[in-house]
């Protein structure tokens, strides 16, 4: 018989062989990744907003596991729910039953999105959320097409990524699915042009896109779902990273009033504890689909509604609910905003700071920025180098965890979790204007130097993206 695992001795003896064990079994280019951008710590704690490395270090995450992390780390009422429930040990995937959690949950979920949404369907991802999306547009309008904006991320299935608006992403898994197609961000013309062919089931769009922080002018959405309106095509809001709460309200697209016909969501809604995603979706859309009794599993997934998945996303939304986070998100996301603004003004490494709520973006102007064009080697890692050497500055000089999206044009993106403080919004601001300050002035040559130290010593290529 199987004896009782230590998994605190467990833990520590992975911790120790972390290194080894990546590069013998897992993925060798990550490890390689990790360690050449200088971001190669062991974290032994997390609680809240922050994180502490072995070295007793504490670290700001405002990178929140990609927002997961919408509550920071091991909130006492989701853990405390979790552990109810791990005790209780309701009957898991019974599967012909009508599952409880699954019906509480999906109850409380449309409460808070409101709309038009009348049904749910939970999944394990957001990328699983958006290839049942996708099914359920193309049966209900029964066209082959989609659309996406350019710089869009909408997961990296293959479904999911013939809608990505990353040409990097998508090279070499192709050819993707048939009458995908990719128009350029907030062009309503050529919206309109595509969409005439009534070939297009749905439109699927990020509120705030996740790789560039950028959101559509005012109107131009409702504007979007109009035309949408008009030709029979299907409206899908990519929420995986912006809702619940995340831009100052639970779901992006109520700052618009728009309600789109199918809303998908993932990463926050499980407090980062279990992964869970969603599907809302409209009535008829729905009954597209799940059109009979013989029909009625046309669509379905071995683990989802999962009973911890499903405690830990009624415990989450209590917490975002009860603890007013959406209200919180949007107004310190409106103070790091105006923050950022007052501590880089003048700085000329800062093209643009973007974002919504405590979702927020530091365009980097490249030309402002002294240049390694001519150190041998490393000419066409340049761009990608700077972004990653003021995600290394950041941490390394201010103990804040954050990240660099876009290697041509380098952003700092900064998503904490909604638990942050006024202390960590000034943190953030005044730690992201000393980096910016260093990037200019050419002050922070070590951090590059060290990437590039790191790059030779661990004989690592990189392709320019």
């Amino acid at each position: 018989m199987a004896e009782r695992i230590d998994v605190a001795a467990l833990i520590a003896s992975a911790r120790e062989n972390a290194r080894e064990s990546h590069f013998g079994h897992m993925n060798p280019a990550f490890a390689k990744l990790v360690e050449l951008i200088g971001v190669d710590r062991s974290y032994v704690r997390g609680e809240g907003q922050y994180l502490w490395d072995a070295q007793g270090n504490r670290i700001l995450d405002c990178l929140a596991g990609y927002g997961a992390l919408a509550l920071g780390r091991a909130h006492p009422v989701v853990v405390d729910a979790i552990s109810q429930c791990l005790t209780l040990a309701p009957p898991a995937w019974v599967r012909w039953e009508l599952n409880p959690l699954a019906a509480e949950a999906a109850r409380r979920l449309k409460l808070q999105c409101g709309g038009g949404v009348d049904r749910v369907f939970f999944t394990n991802s957001g990328t699983e959320a958006v290839e049942a999306a996708i099914k359920f547009a193309r049966q209900h309008t029964g066209r082959p097409g989609l659309l996406a904006w350019s710089d869009s991320f909408h997961g990296l299935t293959c479904g999911a990524l013939s809608i990505n608006g990353n040409e990097d992403l998508r090279r070499g898994f192709g050819p993707l699915l048939p009458g995908a197609a990719i128009i350029e961000f907030g062009d309503l013309e050529a919206l309109e042009r595509a969409l005439s062919s009534r070939t297009v089931a749905a439109v699927v769009v990020e509120p705030v896109q996740g790789k560039t922080l950028r959101s559509l002018a005012p109107g131009v959405l409702r504007e979007a779902h109009a035309l949408c309106k008009r030709y029979g095509t299907l409206l899908i809001a990519d929420e995986i990273q912006t809702g619940a709460g995340r831009t100052g309200a639970f779901l992006a697209v109520h700052h618009d009033g728009v309600e789109p016909e199918i809303v998908v969501m993932a990463k926050a809604l499980s407090g980062g504890f279990v992964p869970v995603g969603a599907v809302l979706v409209r009535s008829d859309v729905w009954d597209s689909t799940f059109s009979s009794m013989d029909r009625s599993v046309v669509h379905s997934s071995t683990f989802h509604e999962g009973p911890l998945a499903m405690v830990a996303l009624i415990a989450t939304l209590e917490v975002i609910v009860e603890d007013k986070l959406a209200a919180r998100a949007a107004e310190l996301g409106e103070l790091l905003m105006r923050r950022l603004r007052a501590e880089c003004a003048g700085i000329g490494s800062v093209r643009e700071i973007r974002g919504k709520g405590l979702m927020i973006g530091i365009d980097l102007d490249t030309a402002r920025i002294p240049s390694f064009a001519n150190v041998p080697l490393l000419g066409r890692f340049t761009e990608p180098m700077i972004g990653q050497a003021a995600i290394m500055e950041l941490l390394e000089a201010h103990s804040i965890l954050a990240q660099t999206t876009g290697a041509r044009r380098p952003l700092l993106k900064f998503m904490p979790p909604l638990v942050v403080n006024e202390a960590d919004v000034e943190a953030i601001a005044t730690a992201t204007a000393a980096t910016c300050r260093a990037l200019g002035a050419g002050r922070f040559y070590g951090a590059m130097r060290s990437v590039a130290g790191n790059m030779v010593r661990s004989g690592l290529g990189l392709s320019p993206a």
